[in-house]
């Protein structure tokens, strides 16, 4: 029984390294796919839009050109001078179901940080060029001008 065993043992000693060195299947995302092309007022787009599927840095869209909520919580804001001026904490939708963001401004790591609402629709997608990513734009804010808004 005892020599069993150390078989046992000794041909898994030999086994475990082989099991762990095989390859697994895994999917990689498309990095052959064009690159999206840009929709202003919400950046909703349609399949008709011209907006491809998304690649490694087009993970806001989905194939079909919609954008992805949870993509959206957390990415950061920028004004048309390509200054951070916050990120968006939450997306909330409306009694009248219109789609509003709401985006933090000011303050370290979410600690004391103002949240302010802002029109989903007032918001650009910027699709992903050379060394940025995509990007979420408020044509005009400022961090001031955010910071001076009612919460």
């Amino acid at each position: 029984m005892l020599k069993l065993t150390g078989f046992s043992l000794l041909a898994m000693a030999f086994a475990l390294p082989a099991l762990a060195a095989s390859p697994t299947a895994q999917s990689s995302p498309d990095s052959t796919a064009p690159a999206a092309q840009g929709t202003a007022g919400g950046g909703v787009a349609s399949p008709s839009s011209g907006i491809a599927s998304p690649s490694t840095r087009n993970d806001m869209l989905t194939e079909s050109g919609d954008m992805r909520a949870s993509q959206i919580i957390g990415s950061p804001v920028y004004n048309d001078k390509s200054d951070k001026i916050g990120s968006v904490g939450e997306l909330v939708i409306s009694n009248n179901r219109s789609l509003i963001a709401i985006i933090d401004v000011g303050g370290v790591m979410g600690i004391g940080s103002k949240q302010v609402a802002m029109p989903f629709e007032r918001l650009e997608f910027v699709p992903a060029t050379g060394n940025t990513g995509n990007r979420l734009v408020l044509p005009g804010a400022t961090k001031d001008r955010l910071a001076a808004m009612p919460d």
